[in-house]
């Protein structure tokens, strides 16, 4: 694992990511001895460390010279946690407060093209991106949500989405690849996903697909009279790992609305309960 490059995604600087590591390792430091074991130049070492107390994430000794400690792991991942949270709720609260004049100002400077049409798909990476997509279409969803998924196995990043679905009411429907496709640690993951929904979710409808699947992904919202519904998916490719493959999203209701029609027809014959 690149715990440098983890840090970076988890909200730090370089800089930062870099001190933090190099303090971790060497424990109780001045700053010149963590300027000289991470790197970074010791004018900027002192400002990087300070960051890091205001933080939470080290601890800072007074003396002569001043030295410093790093938060023990433990202490070090939950104040991630909550700084990222804190971040969050900051950002979502400020974004609240200047929503209409946001909205006002864009549309005055908004110019809608004189023909409007919903294009056909766009391509994400499959990972951190998809699940965003995924996510973003779950805390939308107002009817239904019909899900095609080999185990499931990243239902832990949308779970809040999905359990905030059901309480509104929204239907969810989930089609997983039959065990007879699946290896033993297949298996094993897609019980314990299976059990983790069945305790989340409300009514939630779960089947086993009969046959290989060629598509995974979702559908949010679809109508088979072409007016509305989204959809993310990847088309099956076992010579690519998954972390390689695009994934595509749509809001074409046509198109959306041919994807229903593949789920519910998998889903009459070809799985079962």
């Amino acid at each position: 694992m690149d715990v440098e490059r983890l840090f970076e995604d988890l909200g730090l600087s370089p800089y930062q990511a870099k001190v933090l590591i190099a303090l971790i390792q060497c424990g109780e430091a001045k700053a010149s001895d963590v300027a000289q074991l991470s790197g970074v130049p010791r004018a900027k070492v002192y400002s990087v460390l300070d960051q890091l107390v205001d933080m939470g994430l080290a601890d800072k000794k007074p003396g002569r010279p001043v030295r410093y400690r790093a938060k023990a792991p433990e202490e070090i991942v939950e104040r991630l946690k909550l700084n990222i949270e804190s971040e969050f709720k900051r950002k979502l609260t400020k974004i609240e407060k200047v929503r209409d004049d946001l909205v006002r100002i864009l549309g005055e400077l908004y110019r809608p093209s004189e023909v409007e049409s919903k294009e056909l798909i766009k391509i994400v990476k499959v990972g951190e991106p998809s699940e965003r997509e995924t996510r973003l279409m779950f805390s939308e969803a107002e009817k239904e949500i019909d899900i095609i998924s080999k185990v499931f196995e990243y239902y832990p990043k949308v779970r809040d989405e999905l359990v905030d679905a059901t309480k509104r009411g929204v239907k969810v429907r989930i089609l997983l690849l039959g065990k007879d496709f699946l290896d033993e640690r297949g298996r094993r993951v897609q019980d314990e996903i299976v059990n983790l929904l069945r305790k989340d979710l409300k009514n939630v409808e779960i089947k086993f697909s009969k046959t290989t699947l060629p598509l995974r992904g979702a559908i949010v919202d679809p109508s088979y009279d072409y007016t509305s519904g989204k959809a993310i998916f990847v088309v099956e490719d076992p010579r690519t790992p998954l972390y390689l493959r695009d994934a595509a999203v749509t809001e074409n209701p046509s198109l959306v609305a041919g994807m229903k029609k593949y789920f519910d027809l998998i889903w009459k014959y070809e799985s079962s309960g």
